[in-house]
């Protein structure tokens, strides 16, 4: 566009200078006197010519000058065949409602045109016909609901989805949706094992870039499976969710670990929802990702709790290996272990040379 401008604009001024020059040069009339030339006039044409032309160039063009305009007008005249044919299609299906076929073809359309409450009522009907027994269906339908209400992961959406990869442990569309859902739920391990045994089964590379991203995400909060073959990618997360199980006092005699007890600020008590996650993280007073994690819930607030080798992220990391230690308990107001503005905290540095029990208070807010 800026060359279109910068040329009709040395045309302009060529076509201006062709016909002013005349009228600046002196000249003879008939009877040879000589006449001089007329600056005015020449002013007045300079100046009218190329209005003219910026006039008549946008009365009669429909060329959009902004890239933005020019971009929609493309997309509005390529979307417009697409909008006919679902009108079309929905035509017809409203005469020949058994077609679920035509019903999934008609939510696949809506969801390419990012009109998704329809997309719903469409994915709706073909699941409805064929009672849930046709996985596209089934999956289009849970689809559609979270692109309506994303929070419907917790809900409906979230139960079909965990039924679609039990009845169907193959699907790539299954898999990605449930792990997503066990994501949304805070099970990671559970998450990771969807994106892993999704990650096996290959597919575009900008999609298996967004399962590595998700996979590295976990593993940089809970650590890495123990076994990462791709067959145990498959199987059940059982080895990852072994900490968690660790975590319970009753599990490690106290005198093996870090002995804590955790209550909250009498200034903060009244800010702590019931039945809350809890984290409580041990992390190298330098920084870096938790060597060590426990989920509990804010419900057993105050708690006695023993942090230990078996509680760690990496298998065969020890506590005892680092030299000072910051000891964070956390309530997560969103369930996820990643920080948040609102949530309620507290930290301790920690000797591992030390021993005895040690005193953390959750007395701050996450800004």
């Amino acid at each position: 566009m800026t060359v279109f401008i910068v040329l009709a604009a040395l045309l302009a001024a060529l076509a201006v200078g062709l016909v002013v020059w005349p009228l600046f040069r002196p000249r003879q009339d008939e009877a040879g006197k000589p006449v001089t030339g007329s600056p005015v006039a020449a002013v007045a044409i300079a100046v009218a010519l190329p209005a003219l032309a910026f006039v008549l160039y946008f009365s009669l063009s429909d060329w959009p000058w902004n890239p933005q305009a020019q971009v929609q007008a493309q997309a509005d005249g390529e979307s417009a065949p697409l909008a006919q044919m679902a009108s079309q299609l929905a035509e017809r299906l409203s005469r020949e409602k058994g077609d679920a076929e035509g019903w999934k073809m008609l939510g696949r359309t809506y969801v390419v045109m990012n009109d998704f409450p329809k997309a719903l009522d469409a994915y709706q009907q073909a699941y409805t016909l064929t009672s849930g027994s046709d996985m596209d269906a089934l999956l289009g339908y849970a689809e559609a609901r979270v692109l309506v209400n994303e929070a419907d992961f917790e809900g409906e959406a979230g139960r079909l989805f965990t039924q679609a990869v039990r009845e169907a442990p193959s699907n790539p569309k299954a898999l990605w949706y449930a792990g997503l859902t066990e994501f949304r739920r805070q099970d990671l391990a559970a998450a990771r094992t969807h994106w892993q045994a999704l990650r096996t089964l290959g597919g575009p590379p900008e999609i298996l870039q967004i399962v590595d991203a998700r996979i590295a995400e976990i593993d940089s909060t809970i650590g890495p499976a123990q076994e990462a073959t791709p067959v145990a990618a498959a199987a059940p997360a059982q080895p990852v969710t072994a900490p968690a199980a660790a975590a319970t006092p009753a599990a490690v005699p106290t005198g093996e670990g870090i002995d804590l007890r955790i209550a909250v600020a009498p200034a903060l008590a009244g800010r702590v929802p019931p039945g809350t996650t809890l984290f409580v993280l041990a992390r190298s007073s330098a920084g870096g990702p938790p060597l060590a994690a426990v989920r509990r819930s804010s419900s057993e607030l105050p708690l006695d709790i023993t942090l230990t080798d078996a509680n760690a992220m990496i298998p065969g990391t020890s506590l005892k290996q680092v030299d000072s230690l910051a000891l964070v308990a956390r309530v997560s107001l969103t369930g996820r272990p990643i920080a948040s503005a609102g949530d309620l905290y507290g930290e301790v540095r920690y000797d591992p040379a030390s021993s005895g029990r040690i005193n953390l208070t959750i007395d701050r807010v996450v800004e």
